[in-house]
């Protein structure tokens, strides 16, 4: 099997992507799921702005 090497420039890449989510859209999400929460429901009154990686 071959080993799969990554670039300084796509692991600066991935590195600022994950910097960026943990700093960044983490804490977005995490307030908007706790503004539902308060609301009493975390599904239907939530955006559903959720996007899978």
């Amino acid at each position: 099997m071959k080993a799969m090497l990554i670039t300084r420039e796509g692991w600066q890449a991935l590195d600022r992507e994950l910097k960026y989510l943990w700093k960044e859209y983490r804490p977005e999400i995490t307030k908007k799921v706790q503004e539902a929460a308060a609301q009493g429901d975390r599904s239907e009154n939530a955006d559903n702005e959720l996007v899978l990686f």
